[in-house]
């Protein structure tokens, strides 16, 4: 009888299979006769005859079965040839045919025959192979032998031989990162700077986020690589740019994304007053300043000397563009203080200098006093009347007073006020007192008369500045009239008319003119108006078109508008009024701001506008508010 056993080996994976190329193996032994109806049925009675039949595909095997398989390696990677070899206690003695199985049971290789028969090898071992599978895993194969069952009778059987469990290993991740976003900020005024955004992504997952200032791609094993991106980055003053980086597991780096930003760190070094001296002594309380210098690490935009030590706010009155050249004093001993600021407010320390003032006995010298106003005897329809005037004396200024009434007196000596006429004739007393006690005193009489010609002044503003020898003077009448205009008590220079519009183009002296136009009706009546105009050095034209002059007010507020032209672009307009500081924009050299008048009374309104050059010039307003009077108890009337 011939024996006859098919081994196969059997794989397990849970993933589907592809299609895998078959192994022939051959198997040669001692030969037998193939009567076994199983061999029979396929015509392999002859199968060990020479030439062994194409059909004689059959398996023989006699012995015990002690056949073992084991694979070449216990780990491979993804479809990686894995190679299964069949061993066993006992010869092989015929023609084996060997198939490999999955762990599914689904045949992956298989030994085959040809027209010359399948070998003749009578020993083992015997190999078969198949690809690894392509996922990750562990895996047990089997090898399965067809044959006679346990070497007795003629019953033919598949018995299976398991292999020992092997490992698939993950693919090496090869793919870098790919960072999708990361943005900054263009400028920033800090060295630390927010990042906007920061994302990556890859195909496993991002370990690391890492930022540099350097294109050169960082190792995954550099320091400062973190689980999560950076929100902020350190930068230097100046224009950085920045690199973005992400990693994963693997090792793998991306490739980088880069921002810019831009920082310019806000100035906070203070000027530095270099010196400071003044005389030790002094005979006349007006003291020069011998030395006044600071630097800055910008720029010095302003200088102020004071009397006491606290240092004052950048933006407190008294500041000048330049150095002052002498300080006010009084008698005895004087200690000054000499600050200096730059454009972003930063305050220096002072530099401190003593002076004695010692005036000489029995001063008996008026300080002198100019007044721009209506002249004494004039008319007008007006019923405010501005009061400007400049006061200077070698002991210093006390005081200034007009009609009795406290007036602020600038440190150029310069003051300006406004009265509100009553109809009729109107007595204006300006006193001026210097520090000795002497005064000097104007008087005037004005009168106002409702009923006079009309006469509005449009050209130019009152309390205005010039950098021109001449102006020209515009405005209207409302009767047939002449109008005459006279500079600084002058002689009278006729006005040409045109219908209700009257012109005339008049020089100027250096510094303070005062203007006075007198329109005389048909009848002899007589009107006045009043302008005050600067003419000199102006770093900047600053004028305030409403209210063109000082008025008086029954509503409790006004708008108050302006132009300003300076040759620098950025110019900044403040307004002070009753304490409160307003700062309207400028647009186009045209600014305006609402002032609100809380009580009835005088509000004085200084306008001053700065260019960065730290060249300044300043207009003052005053503004009386009156009120109407309501009679409650003819409401109904």
């Amino acid at each position: 009888m011939k024996f006859s056993m098919r081994t196969s080996l059997f794989f397990f994976f849970t993933a589907s299979l592809v299609a895998f190329p078959l192994a022939v193996i051959h198997f040669g032994g001692m030969e037998a006769q193939a009567q076994s109806s199983y061999f029979t049925s396929r015509g392999c009675a002859s199968c060990h005859s020479t030439p062994v039949v194409a059909t004689c595909n059959g398996c023989h095997y006699h012995g015990n079965r002690t056949l073992r398989a084991a694979t070449n390696k216990t780990s491979y990677s993804p479809g990686e040839t894995v190679t299964v070899t069949l061993t066993s206690g006992s010869t092989r003695s015929g023609w084996i045919k060997a198939i490999l199985y999955d762990q599914s049971n689904t045949q992956i290789a298989v030994s085959n025959g040809n027209a010359s028969g399948m070998g003749g090898s009578t020993t083992f071992p015997a190999s078969l192979s198949a690809p690894a599978p392509t996922s990750p895993g562990t895996y047990t194969w089997k090898m399965a032998y067809y044959g006679n069952s346990a070497n007795t009778g003629s019953t033919h059987g598949e018995v299976a031989v398991s292999t020992n469990s092997f490992t698939v290993a993950a693919a090496a991740d090869t793919t870098a990162p790919v960072v999708g976003a990361f943005t900054l900020p263009a400028t920033a005024t800090s060295l630390t700077v927010p990042v906007s955004s920061f994302t990556a992504t890859d195909n496993v997952g991002v370990t690391g986020y890492l930022i540099t200032t350097s294109a050169t791609a960082p190792a995954a094993s550099a320091a400062g690589w973190s689980a999560t991106a950076p929100t902020s980055v350190t930068a230097v003053a100046g224009t950085n740019t920045f690199y973005a980086w992400a990693k994963d597991a693997a090792g793998n780096v991306s490739l980088s994304r880069s921002a810019t930003v831009t920082v310019t760190l806000p100035d906070t070094t203070a000027p530095v007053v270099g010196a400071f001296t003044l005389p030790a002594t002094a005979t006349s309380l007006t003291v020069p300043v011998s030395s006044f210098t600071a630097t800055d690490n910008v720029g010095v935009t302003g200088y102020l000397i004071t009397t006491s030590a606290t240092a004052p706010a950048a933006s407190a009155a008294g500041w000048s563009a330049t150095a002052p050249t002498s300080v006010t004093a009084v008698a005895g001993t004087n200690t000054f203080y000499a600050w200096a600021k730059d454009a972003a407010g930063n305050v220096s320390l002072s530099r401190s200098a003593t002076v004695t003032v010692t005036l000489p006995s029995g001063d008996t010298t008026k300080p002198t006093l100019t007044i721009s106003a209506l002249s004494n005897g004039a008319y007008t329809n007006k019923v405010t009347l501005n009061i400007t005037g400049t006061t200077s004396d070698a002991s210093g200024i006390k005081s200034v007073t007009v009609n009795g009434q406290p007036v602020t007196v600038n440190p150029d000596g310069s003051f300006g006020t406004a009265l509100t006429l009553a109809v009729g004739a109107n007595t204006i007393t300006v006193v001026s007192t210097d520090n000795a006690g002497n005064q000097q005193t104007d008087t005037r009489i004005v009168t106002y008369d409702p009923t006079a010609p009309a006469l509005a002044v449009t050209a130019p503003a009152d309390n205005s500045q010039s950098s021109q020898s001449f102006v020209t003077i515009n405005g209207t009448i409302g009767e047939t009239s002449t109008v005459s205009v006279t500079v600084n008590n002058g002689s009278p220079q006729l006005a040409s008319i045109s219908g209700n519009s009257f012109s005339a183009t008049v020089n100027l002296a250096q510094g303070v003119n005062t203007i006075v136009i007198t329109a005389t009706d048909l009848a002899g009546n007589v009107s006045t108006a009043k302008r005050t105009v600067t003419y000199g050095a102006v770093s900047m034209g600053l004028a305030i078109t409403y209210p063109s002059q000082d008025i008086t007010t029954k509503y409790p507020s006004i708008v108050l508008k302006g132009t300003v032209i300076d040759p620098l672009e950025k110019v900044t307009v403040t307004i002070t009024m009753d304490g409160r500081t307003y700062t309207p924009a400028v647009d186009d050299g045209v600014f305006k701001q609402r002032l609100v008048f809380s009580t009835p009374k005088l509000y004085a309104i200084t306008i001053t506008a700065k260019d960065e050059a730290g060249n300044s010039s300043t207009v003052y307003r005053n503004v009386i508010y009156k009120p109407e009077v309501r009679d409650d108890e003819h409401d109904d009337d």
